[in-house]
């Protein structure tokens, strides 16, 4: 069933059992921002911001531009924006082009990344503004 898929994190299982409730499929082109309360999956294209209280799962052909803000994201295609997340992980097929600011980060080889990162290591609360600087430094600069 379409609405039962599941994802699952090997490495940390923080990110485990996350049931997607919400599919954006390949064929799909969506033009504005989308809110949810529970998780989404997008492997189609976005020109806008995602943000969501649980989870958002890049795809492989998924292709975003704009802003991603939840708790966790996973990201497996592209993105030109800015994440703001408790915690993320970039696949080997994953490409981010923007400012991350999180928690807790897991980089594959082979996931590239361009932009600053920043981490804080208080909790941070989901509705946070992208654009708010307190508390927060830049640790690293990449470029792939």
């Amino acid at each position: 069933m379409m609405f039962n898929n599941k994802t699952k994190s090997t490495s940390n299982g923080k990110i485990n059992n996350e049931v997607i409730t919400s599919i954006i499929g390949e064929d799909m082109i969506i033009t504005g921002d989308i809110t949810s309360k529970t998780s989404i999956r997008i492997d189609g294209t976005i020109l806008g911001n995602v943000n969501t209280e649980k989870l958002i799962v890049l795809g492989e052909k998924a292709n975003v531009t704009g802003n991603l803000k939840s708790k966790s994201i996973i990201i497996y295609g592209k993105l030109e924006g800015n994440i703001n997340a408790d915690e993320m992980q970039l696949k080997m097929t994953g490409m981010v082009n923007g400012d991350i600011s999180v928690k807790t980060i897991e980089i594959e080889m082979g996931g590239k990344y361009n932009g600053n990162l920043m981490m804080n290591d208080e909790q941070r609360e989901i509705n946070r503004g992208l654009n708010s600087k307190e508390d927060k430094k830049p640790l690293v600069s990449a470029i792939n």
